[in-house]
């Protein structure tokens, strides 16, 4: 008997074979017949325009294909078998605070390293402060039933999220270090 593990592998594998063929015989129709020119030049029209816009509109960085991927990555996990979809909407929203509360954190670091010592001593100070703030604002907003629950998830994705923050500027430093040595 194969595992669930096994038979998913298969599951994935045909589809991708699938896909694939599919994906290359519409390639070499489009290659030797052109049929989707219109529709393609539509599309890269429209798509330039957009990054345009937003370009313009000081959303730099920011077009239509990452926004597409990030809209269909946050919504696509509801339409899989067994997902829980309040838990996937909490931990969604416990997500984005702990990254709000690292990408804070983060600019603060930032700031500080360029103005000295003390200073960065107080920005770390003041990331905790604004990170229990966040905290105990957001866990009073939750269900008094949920609450000690959120509280440890949202605590533990903060103190994650900036641990993966010192472990990044760790990485950094090492770089730095080798190819100043190299």
């Amino acid at each position: 008997m194969a595992s669930r593990f096994a038979r998913y592998l298969r599951r994935l594998l045909k589809t991708a074979i699938v896909l694939a063929a599919l994906a290359a015989v519409l390639a070499g129709v489009q290659l030797f017949f052109h049929p989707f020119d219109a529709l393609i030049a539509k599309a890269r029209d429209f798509a330039d325009a957009f990054d345009s816009r937003l370009s313009r509109e000081a959303f730099n960085g920011i077009t239509l294909g990452s926004l597409g991927l990030i809209i269909a990555i946050c919504i696509f996990p509801i339409f899989l078998r067994k997902i829980d979809e309040k838990a996937y909407g909490r931990s969604l929203w416990r997500g984005l605070v702990s990254a709000a509360v690292f990408y804070l954190s983060n600019e603060l670091y930032r700031l500080a390293t360029r103005l000295g010592r003390i200073q960065f001593m107080l920005a770390m100070l003041g990331v905790i402060i604004v990170s229990g703030i966040v905290v105990e604002a957001v866990s009073l907003a939750v269900k008094e039933e949920e609450e000690r629950s959120f509280r440890t998830d949202i605590v533990a994705s903060i103190s994650s999220g900036l641990l993966f923050g010192v472990l990044v500027k760790l990485g950094e430093y090492g770089l730095a270090y080798l190819k100043g040595r190299l």
